[in-house]
């Protein structure tokens, strides 16, 4: 084989090489874009019914505001789901999401404690996470009965200060309780 002839398969196979490259690189930016791009559109219809609870909260419509911190609640599971399953073909979407899914969250639960505070019957039947200053603790034959002067819970030991708690929101004759408390999060 001559030099020229070399020269020129070589050149062949590089290039060759080089397409090969591209169309991995190309599918590649195919498939990451795919990801990315319904992550953003989920980012987009989270910010919509986010945009969406604000004039439901001026008019005092906590009901709508619940709806909406519903619908939230599942575009951010969709988000988690699709970014912890395939986002990490683009590390830095993958980082960039998670945490959008991470301050969505944070969102979702301030809402929720906003409606808690100004209607709580809404809240009933869910399960509700809260820390709230001790007011009162009535001593019972099973127990305690610690509240915050809105909500109840028993508990086996007395306890005071801050407490945080999750449980089932219930309305009782005498008020909202929390029930179910979840093992661990309160002493007893």
């Amino acid at each position: 084989m001559n030099l020229s002839s070399w020269n020129e398969f070589s050149a062949y196979i590089i290039g060759r090489r080089i397409r090969r490259a591209l169309a991995i690189f190309a599918i590649y930016l195919s498939v990451a874009g795919l990801i990315t791009f319904s992550l953003f559109i989920l980012e987009e219809s989270f910010q919509t019914v986010m945009f969406g609870t604000w004039p439901a909260k001026d008019a005092k419509r906590w009901d709508v505001v619940l709806d909406g911190t519903d619908l939230m609640q599942d575009i951010v599971f969709v988000m988690k789901a699709l970014n912890y399953s395939l986002g990490w073909v683009q590390p830095l979407a993958f980082i960039s999401y998670g945490s959008y899914a991470k301050s969505a969250q944070y969102y979702i639960n301030a809402l929720r404690s906003e409606i808690l505070a100004f209607s709580p019957e809404l809240m009933e039947g869910r399960h509700v996470s809260m820390k709230f200053v001790v007011k009162n603790v009535n001593k019972t034959e099973h127990g305690f009965i610690i509240s915050n002067g809105r909500i109840k819970f028993k508990s086996k030991e007395r306890v005071s200060g801050i407490v945080e708690i999750k449980g089932i929101l219930k309305k009782t004759e005498v008020g909202y309780e929390l029930t179910e408390i979840l093992r661990g999060d309160v002493p007893g």
